[in-house]
């Protein structure tokens, strides 16, 4: 699994046990194999940065029928009860080491339960409390043995673009970015990234895009000085898509005061920007 493969260079590092255990016969889901890996890599290396070196990490997989479990269970920090309910949500966090070396649960989690939820399937997370582990479950839908792999298909629940857009996604998170990225250019689009306003700017020299995805609460230029930058240098061309983590009622008017067509809330609904893409 290419997701393991991710995972394995922090596992090494930090001296983990590692355990798969997966059915002897060969069990296949209904998904996308870019975006999935992009899932399990996650919650991988989720665990292995909260769980102390040497403690032991699990990769367990059930078929349930109709269903296919994998489950990521380790005997790392835990969750405290208060925060289970809501570690889906963007920019929660768990306690973070004194060193802050292994970031928070944030964003990537929201992400995934996106990705999740776009296959058909749930992502569930269950801990005892601090110090007593975690364990997260991602359930998708099975192939049946008669259904060909190998499609060439957009994950489940997302349709191909009626018309092929040039779009460029700005947005100083990383793993955001790309999964935008690859999300996008697997319904049609050609679609170009970059980290802040500046290589935003330089790349829009020989790549002009039809909508401009921007990230807010970008480094170097926010969001709104880079909407105008490019309008200023490439006129008005772009459809303008603001993404923010704040969506009160005065965060939307300035987007539109802005020129912004358009105000989606971190992490985005991928099924409300495919909407939007097509007007």
């Amino acid at each position: 699994m290419k997701a393991i493969e991710i995972a394995s260079p922090l596992f090494e590092q930090r001296r983990h046990h590692f355990e798969v255990n997966v059915p002897p016969h060969a069990i296949v889901v209904d998904g996308d194999e870019p975006r999935l890996t992009q899932v399990f890599a996650n919650l991988l290396t989720n665990a292995a940065k909260y769980t102390d070196p040497g403690g032991t990490i699990e990769l367990n997989v059930r078929n349930g029928g109709s269903t296919v479990t994998v489950e990521v269970v380790d005997d790392g920090q835990g969750i405290d009860p208060e925060l289970l309910p809501n570690v889906f949500e963007p920019f929660v966090q768990g306690v973070q080491a004194p060193d802050r070396a292994v970031g928070g649960l944030g964003l990537g989690l929201s992400l995934v339960k996106s990705l999740v939820t776009l296959h058909g399937g749930t992502v569930d997370v269950t801990s005892p409390g601090r110090n007593k582990g975690s364990r997260f479950a991602v359930t998708l839908p099975a192939l049946s043995h008669a259904a060909a792999p190998g499609r060439e298909e957009p994950a489940r629940g997302l349709q191909l673009a009626s018309t092929a857009r040039r779009i460029l996604i700005v947005d100083d998170n990383d793993d955001a970015r790309m999964l935008l990225c690859d999300i996008l250019t697997a319904v049609g689009h050609m679609v170009k990234t970059a980290g802040d306003g500046p290589a935003a700017l330089e790349l829009v020299k020989e790549f002009v895009p039809d909508v401009a995805i921007l990230d807010i609460g970008l480094p170097v230029m926010d969001g709104y000085e880079l909407a105008g930058q490019l309008r200023a240098k490439i006129g008005q061309k772009p459809r303008l898509i603001a993404l923010s983590g704040y969506g009160q009622p005065g965060d939307q008017a300035k987007s539109a005061a802005a020129g912004f067509e358009c105000h989606l809330i971190k992490p985005v609904d991928l099924k409300s920007l495919l909407a939007t893409l097509t007007r």
